[in-house]
């Protein structure tokens, strides 16, 4: 399988990890509990060689009211993907985002802890939502793709 673009180019300096150290205190439970639980390298995600599916948008809708977004003067974890797509001109950044999210790749989704959780794809998520698509297509992860951790 291709290697997938960047397809935020002009969002190449933001950096999890980063964001991850400076966010540790007062971070959201279920950051913790889900996000920080496991580890994944997106660019390894994208040269897996996995089928892609018809999923419903409903089972990851869930998603759309995590905080896994900065506000627009960069602090962690403070904005759900439904606030933005209620209120798009108070999150300019993510709003963008957003937009230009293109549906032709598939979400990376990964079962934790009883549900499905996106690894990378929450734009197209919240984009595929916004147009009232029922069914999105996605990538299942397996375990031995990511790593357990301990934060």
């Amino acid at each position: 399988m291709a290697t997938l673009p960047n397809l935020y180019p002009k969002f190449t300096e933001f950096n999890f990890y980063t964001m991850q150290d400076t966010a540790k205190q007062g971070r959201p439970e279920i950051i913790s509990d889900y996000w920080y639980s496991i580890d994944w390298n997106v660019g390894e995600l994208w040269n897996l060689d996995l089928p892609i599916v018809e999923l419903p948008l409903v089972q990851l809708e869930w998603h759309l009211d995590v905080p896994v977004w900065p506000n627009e003067e960069g602090r962690p974890y403070a904005v759900t993907p439904r606030q933005v797509l209620e209120f798009p001109a108070n999150h300019p950044t993510e709003s963008e985002r957003l937009r230009s999210a293109s549906l032709a790749y598939p979400l990376e989704v990964f079962q934790n802890r009883g549900r499905l959780m996106i690894l990378d794809g929450i734009h197209r998520l919240a984009k595929a939502h916004a147009l009232g698509l029922e069914k999105i297509h996605v990538r299942h992860i397996p375990e031995s793709a990511v790593r357990s951790t301990v934060y």
